[in-house]
This record gives structure tokens, C-alpha cells and sequence, in this order.
């Protein structure tokens, strides 16, 4: 067995972000040109920064208004010093390596996420879920689930630490401090949002079977996640690797993951003119059926979860299943 040391769990973290922004910074450099929901963030950013309103900001240059509370503003805010491409490789670099740190220390099936095609679009597309996977693992990192309080929710219900729930207060009330108005503007964003929870969707019921292994943090997690809004998004399905139990059963989702991803595309090609959501409507049962089922298999597979396994976090946030800070399977 692998004994991690800090200098090697440093050494590993580095090197996942150098790969992830080096990956990042190409894909805005080749066609076809990529988006990011960074860009958003940064906008707004800029705006705050200069005494203006960030939703007023957004909503006059970008096609989509701002859907992210203002602490996510606050967040991405050191990163919009940066020109938008190095921010895109920054944003990567340092979620790619926070998300590395935590699935070294969760073990388990955790660090296969690293190889997804999961983990490569929110990568590129400069998505929040590797950083809220990884406050799941990490509380103080947890703090973060208040920039996205859709899946911040569900990982809190999966594993609640006083840490999280602290910082995540303090974010905000930052936030208040920094435009005090924001949340009622925000709101008014929200009435334009066409995010739909997973069960829902065509299919989506059977995620409900999670709830037997409600007693379980994984079970709570498949549960929660598949009664908030969000988008259906390829990037969303990284914290259901939080569920695999071994290393095995991680490079299963993982390749599974590419499964999804190329058969989307190759099934519903995106048509001139097709808005994102419609899109993603139509590759919905694809992602349900290559990644959602396997990770709902794998959490109610007998050899899988039971009573007891994952336990509950401390209020420090220091698990207590040591088995869980070892980065074993």
C-alpha cells in the first residue's frame, strides 16, 4: 500500500493542476472555440470591482443572466485580475488540484474521477463541481458550496460539518456587504432559469431508490442531488464517483463517462440554432443511463454500502471510518 506524505499528496495535487490548466488553456486555443460559465463570474467581478451592479453587467453582454449568487462573484473575483485565458487556466489548476488532494485522501473510488470525461468538461467548461466534489472531502473547502446552493445543498445534506457550514456564512455575509441588494436581484435571475432536477426528467424517478440507503452519506448525496435543480450537464455527474466503493468500481464510471459523452454527441449532435438546454433534454437519457444507473447500481449493490460505511464527519470535519483519510479501497 501507497503511503501518502504530504510532499507527495503536494507533488501529485501540482501536477494534476499543471495538467488540467495546461488542457484548459489549449482547448480556448484550438476550434471550434469553448465557453465558459467562468466568463459570467469574471464579468461580474470586474463590474463589483469597479462599484457597479455584476447582474446588470451580465445581463447587458451575455446571452444567459446571471444565475450564481453573489458569493460566487466574490469567489472567481481574484481570478478576474487575470486576462479571461489565463483565468480559464487558473480556475482548472487550482480546482483540478483541490479535487486531486481530496480524492487521495477519500481513496475508494474517488481518484478515477481524475481520468472522466466528467472531470475533463468541467475542466474545459470552467465548472464549480470539482471544487464542490472536493468539499465534500475537505471541509474547509466546503465553504465553496454557498456559490452553488443547488449541489452545495446536497452536499451539505450528504456530509454536514460545522467547518462548511461556518465558512459558507461568512461568505455570505460578505457577499451582503459587497451589494446588499444582490439576493433580490438574483431571485429575479432565477425566474428565467430552465434547471429541472433530475427526477423530473424522463426516468429520473428510479434515483429515488438512493433513499434506502438514506443512512449512508453516499445514498443521502445520490438522493439530494437528484431533487435539486441543475444542469444536466456531463460536469455534474463528478460527485456521483463519491459512490464508488473501490478503485475498480471508479474506473467503471470513468469509462463509462466516456461512453456517455461520445455517444451524446454522436446521437444528438448540437444543430445549428439548438439552444443549450434543448440539447441537453436530448442526451438527458443517455446520461441517465450511463452515468446516473451505474452510480445508483454500484450504491445499492449488496457488496456495495451499508449500514455504517462512510461514517458521518466530526464537527471538526475529521472523518471518523479512518479509512477514509487513507486513500486506500
Amino acid at each position: 500500500m501507497k503511503r501518502w506524505t504530504n510532499r507527495r499528496v503536494a507533488i501529485a495535487a501540482i501536477g494534476v493542476g499543471v495538467v488540467a490548466g495546461a488542457l484548459c488553456w489549449l482547448a480556448y486555443r484550438l476550434p471550434p472555440p469553448s465557453t465558459s460559465d467562468l466568463d459570467q463570474l469574471l464579468l461580474a467581478a470586474r463590474a463589483l470591482f469597479r462599484g457597479e451592479n455584476p447582474y446588470a453587467a451580465v445581463a447587458g453582454r451575455q446571452f444567459y443572466p446571471l444565475f450564481y449568487p453573489l458569493p460566487a462573484v466574490l469567489i472567481a473575483a481574484p481570478f478576474a485580475l487575470l486576462p479571461n485565458q489565463l483565468a480559464h487556466a487558473a480556475w482548472a489548476a487550482v480546482s483540478a488540484a483541490a479535487l486531486a488532494v481530496a480524492a487521495i485522501r477519500w481513496g475508494r473510488g474517488l481518484p478515477p474521477v481524475l481520468l472522466s470525461a466528467s472531470f475533463l468538461n468541467a475542466v474545459v467548461l470552467g465548472q464549480w463541481s470539482p471544487l464542490l466534489t472536493a468539499g465534500l472531502v475537505i471541509p474547509s473547502i466546503g465553504a465553496l458550496w454557498v456559490a452553488k446552493p443547488s449541489v452545495g445543498a446536497a452536499l451539505l445534506v450528504a456530509r454536514p460539518t460545522r467547518v462548511a457550514i461556518l465558512g459558507s456564512g461568512a461568505i455570505l455575509l460578505a457577499s451582503l456587504a459587497a451589494w446588499p441588494s444582490w439576493p433580490k436581484e438574483w431571485l429575479h435571475t432565477l425566474a428565467w432559469s430552465a434547471h429541472r432536477p433530475p427526477v423530473l426528467r424522463p426516468g429520473g424517478a428510479i434515483l429515488l431508490l438512493a433513499l434506502l440507503r438514506w443512512r449512508t452519506p453516499e445514498g443521502r448525496l445520490v438522493a439530494a442531488l437528484a431533487c435539486v435543480p441543475q444542469t444536466v450537464g456531463f460536469y455534474e455527474t463528478v460527485p456521483l464517483f463519491l459512490v464508488a466503493r473501490t478503485r475498480y468500481q471508479g474506473y467503471l464510471l470513468a469509462a463509462l463517462s466516456y461512453v456517455a459523452a461520445f455517444s451524446s454527441v454522436l446521437v444528438f449532435p448540437r444543430a445549428p440554432g439548438m439552444t443549450l438546454e434543448a440539447v441537453l433534454d436530448r442526451r438527458w437519457p443517455l446520461l441517465l443511463l450511463f452515468s446516473y444507473i451505474p452510480a445508483l447500481i454500484l450504491l445499492l449493490a449488496p457488496q456495495g454500502l451499508g449500514p455504517g460505511a462512510g461514517s458521518p464527519p466530526t464537527e471538526s470535519g475529521v472523518e471518523t471510518d479512518t479509512r477514509a483519510g487513507q486513500g486506500t479501497n
